[in-house]
């Protein structure tokens, strides 16, 4: 099955530049990721209420090719690309009317049991191999990200912050690691990647200590919770 919808650039998901932003290009593949497996019966609402159980997103990565310009129309296609016992590969394309490539992104997700907070397999949460589009995009591959940089920055989780499971929104973190930078940054830079891994989940009244390493590979993050990591990202700028 394959997940489509047709949307616009709304004057909430602009930057500065009158673009698409980061953090709404990061919703806009969640949202597809969601509406996907709510089409597919399989959703985190559905997955709560009939096994006790939560889909979590374990890493995302986003490739930018154009960022759309406020109200440019344009097209999302999201499926299950690949699956193992315990996660599932979905692939997210948003096109411009003429077909040409805006962003491509990859998420990884698995199942996590609300009693014991054990894996579970995916088959045991409803979902089926016949759901799956064998069909990959190009240059979403995960890599392997720095464990460690040098302090930036500390947060403090809000209420604002949490998702309908009171743990930190994913989208967060993201908004987090981007407020490290200056203005002037978005002025002049362009995004091309953003990839991100989930290790841990932060509720709120916890304070985050926020990680930054730059190098040719771009700028690498690390959120920690007393030492232990909640999550590393990777971000490549243009």
């Amino acid at each position: 099955m394959i997940y489509q919808k047709q949307s616009y650039v709304a004057g909430n998901m602009c930057d500065g530049k009158l673009q698409m932003s980061v953090i709404a290009a990061d919703e806009l593949v969640e949202n597809a990721v969601t509406e996907l497996m709510g089409d597919l019966g399989i959703d985190g609402i559905v997955t709560k209420a009939k096994y006790n159980a939560m889909w979590l997103i374990s890493k995302n990565n986003i490739r930018f090719a154009r960022r759309p310009d406020w109200r440019e129309r344009f097209d999302v296609k999201c499926w299950v690309s690949k699956h193992t016992s315990v996660k599932l590969n979905i692939d997210t394309l948003v096109t411009a009317e003429s077909g040409e490539i805006l962003l491509a992104a990859r998420t990884e997700l698995c199942a996590i049991d609300l009693e014991n907070a054990r894996i579970c397999k995916t088959e045991a949460v409803g979902f089926h191999p016949d759901m799956v589009h064998e069909e990959r995009l190009d240059g979403l591959d995960f890599s392997r990200l720095p464990k460690s940089g040098e302090p930036v920055e500390s947060v403090t989780v809000r209420s604002t912050s949490l998702d309908y499971c009171y743990h930190t929104n994913n989208v967060e973190y993201v908004r987090f690691m981007l407020n490290t930078y200056p203005v002037e940054h978005f002025k002049t830079r362009e995004p091309e990647q953003l990839e991100i891994h989930y290790a841990s989940q932060s509720y709120e009244g916890e304070r985050l200590d926020i990680e930054k390493l730059s190098d040719e590979n771009g700028d690498s993050f690390i959120i920690r919770r007393n030492g232990d990591m909640i999550t590393s990202c990777r971000m490549k700028w243009i």
